[in-house]
């Protein structure tokens, strides 16, 4: 799903007919960063000039959602482009300019984020149909509110949660369990949220958890409290999650990589 939010009803119009069918038009911020469902990327439409509020609003995104691709279309303009200059985003449009370029920075914002890389190679992997459809959308979901449970997950997918806990354990030989995957995601996306400069309470609204239960999930995995979490940089812990829980569908395909978080660029 594409989140767009613009100014005018017709600005979000134009931008959703050219990001196309996975676009879904909001009315405010809170929509906009925190909808139903996996977002896959964030386009935020505004004219000439940026208003203050707008500027926050991309800086709090930038804080707040790492690895979340931020798309931001505005007017061709020399004002525009020095407000921004500050702002980190995944790209930006031009509205002279969104028919032929929007299209393509969305593809290559999905690109520069690991989670929906990962989710990509999940669903062209030759795995169960159960895990080729779940595994994408956990990994979607850890973006910004992950999973909670296998029964969670089980729900989303129309899978019931037996199904999938057996098909994904198979795929790991019983090394490891669904249910323990889910958990590392929990605390993947804790840990961005720290790194984001929240605090432990707004991380544990966030997730749904309360932070006692943050850290026994931290305790089995990585298998640390959470004030030694803190010290663990995101790229890092992302990387021991796919190394430990999805080297089997990097493994199928040996162009595939682990891959390291991109930076926006203005």
């Amino acid at each position: 799903m594409i989140n767009v939010l613009a100014g005018s009803e017709n600005d979000a119009a134009l931008i959703a007919r050219a990001a196309g069918t996975a676009a879904r038009v909001v009315t405010d911020a809170v929509q906009f960063t925190n909808g139903d469902g996996p977002v896959e990327c964030l386009i935020l439409g505004c004219r000439h000039p940026i208003p203050p509020e707008t500027i926050e609003l991309l800086r709090d995104i930038e804080r707040k959602r790492l690895w979340m691709p931020l798309i931001l279309v505005t007017d061709r303009e020399p004002e525009a482009v020095r407000r921004l200059s500050g702002v980190k985003t995944s790209a930006v449009v031009w509205f002279a300019d969104l028919q032929t370029a929007l299209p393509l920075e969305i593809e290559a914002a999905r690109g520069s984020v690991p989670l929906l890389r990962l989710a990509e190679q999940a669903g062209d992997a030759k795995l169960p149909p159960s895990l080729r459809t779940a595994l994408p959308y956990s990994l979607r979901a850890a973006t910004d509110r992950p999973a909670r449970s296998v029964k969670e997950l089980a729900a989303a997918g129309r899978y019931s949660p037996i199904t999938l806990s057996k098909a994904f354990s198979a795929w790991h030989d019983g090394r490891t369990t669904l249910s323990r995957f889910l958990e590392a995601l929990v605390i993947l996306r804790a840990r961005q949220l720290r790194a984001s400069g929240l605090g432990w309470k707004r991380v544990s609204a966030h997730l749904g958890f309360a932070r006692e239960t943050l850290q026994r999930k931290s305790k089995r995995w990585p298998g640390c409290t959470l004030v030694q979490l803190e010290k663990v940089p995101p790229d890092r812990l992302l990387t021991a999650l796919v190394e430990q829980f999805l080297q089997p569908t990097r493994l199928r395909d040996p162009r595939n990589r682990v891959p390291d978080s991109g930076s926006r660029n203005a």
